[in-house]
């Protein structure tokens, strides 16, 4: 007989497991705890169902491994269920029993071409278009597990009510929505619960989306000359960085190589709780002794930490953090994005102007969700509107 494990479960969780449509449409706030009461559901059910197949996507594979699959897999292991023998990381998937969860992107559908699923859990659906989300229900051809039925599950924050969620997906009589906010997630820290708060006086927008978890209109977008690439280009002229501090926010380091055709930006770090000993240690790892002299641009709101770290022996310097000049640079340049900077993605698909009472755009952007893009405003901005930084000097 199989261990009995208790586990505390949110609303949003009931909602779910009760649900018997086809597609289940989970829109939430940030930080509502909807993607966790996701990974708990399927985890059980897949656990209490024999021969049940699983499927967790995300758009690309680097930002899955980041989200979704990296808070399934600390799930089992939480619930002492985790095996290394039943985890195939060069095939990303997890034997439960006789069961089987499959993480896989949809940047190639061809990928699942011949894949049957009983339940598919699509994170961050809007990344996805109307077309992917058709080829994925097609997958949900599995011979279903006795008294229950296949189903899809998508879980992504409310941001436009014209995209194909709202409009092709809200009508289906075959499809339910579950909507959810930080109130649905009691483990939410004071600080983040008054941030969230906070925006009400910010942008409306993003009070409705973020907060409540309402629908919103993605109008007055700030970045829209970028693109994706898989891998960083070949022979970039120079590599820099940008760094934005955090602690109960994230800090956020990315690495920004300059070709003659722009700049492509790499998400390296995005953590909170991060000490500067610990940012010394990661910037350790990734910049190699050789490649110190490498220029890495931080908030100069924090001079303390930027001298430990360039006593630690890294090439840092205060940036210049003109917002809307800084965001003008980014803009005035071709902008590559690697698809494995899961969260600067996320961060410049919602950033946005503040608005005035009659919805005009204003001079401003919402302080929110911005950390990365904060990181690799510095460093473009910086470099390319400063004088050349004094070269350092080590006595042996």
């Amino acid at each position: 007989m199989k261990e009995i494990i208790k586990a505390a479960v949110a609303r949003v969780f009931k909602e779910n497991y009760k649900s018997t449509a086809r597609a289940v449409l989970n829109a939430g706030g940030a930080r509502s705890g909807k993607s966790y009461a996701l990974a708990q559901l399927l985890l059980m059910r897949a656990r209490n169902n024999a021969g049940l197949n699983v499927g967790v996507t995300r758009k690309t594979m680097p930002a899955l491994k980041m989200t979704a699959m990296r808070l399934f897999i600390d799930l089992l292991k939480k619930y002492k269920l985790y095996s290394a023998k039943n985890h195939n990381k060069m095939e990303h998937y997890y034997n439960l029993g006789s069961s089987r969860v499959q993480f896989f992107s949809l940047d190639d559908p061809e990928k699942i071409k011949s894949s049957e699923f009983n339940y598919i859990w699509m994170e961050e659906a809007t990344e996805f278009s109307y077309a992917d989300y058709i080829t994925l229900l097609t997958r949900l051809s599995a011979p279903p597990a006795p008294n229950l039925k296949n189903q899809i599950f998508l879980t992504f924050n409310p941001s436009d009510a014209n995209g194909w969620i709202a409009k092709n997906l809200l009508p289906s009589p075959d499809a339910q929505a579950i909507y959810s906010c930080y109130k649905d997630n009691p483990f939410l820290t004071k600080d983040y619960i008054e941030t969230l708060e906070s925006l009400k006086n910010v942008d409306e927008n993003y009070y409705r989306v973020f907060t409540l978890g309402q629908w919103g209109g993605n109008k007055n977008i700030i970045y829209d000359n970028y693109g994706f690439a898989d891998a960083p280009p070949p022979g970039a002229r120079e590599i820099i960085w940008g760094l934005d501090f955090g602690f109960n926010n994230p800090t956020a380091l990315v690495k920004i190589y300059l070709t003659d055709n722009g700049v492509s930006a790499e998400e390296k770090l995005y953590k909170t709780n991060l000490t500067n000993r610990n940012i010394i240690e990661r910037l350790s790892s990734l910049i190699p002794p050789a490649e110190r002299g490498q220029a890495i641009y931080a908030d100069a709101a924090e001079p303390d930490r930027i001298k430990e770290i360039y006593d630690a022996g890294f090439n840092i310097l205060p940036a210049n953090k003109a917002v809307n000049l800084g965001i003008m640079s980014v803009k005035s340049r071709n902008l590559i994005i690697l698809k494995s900077s899961a969260n600067l993605i996320k961060e410049i698909q919602s950033y946005v102007w503040k608005t005035d009472l009659s919805g005009g755009a204003l001079d401003e952007p919402v302080k929110f969700n911005d950390h990365a893009l904060d990181a690799l405003r510095y460093a473009v901005h910086t470099h390319f509107n400063a004088a050349a930084p004094e070269p350092r000097i080590t006595f042996f």
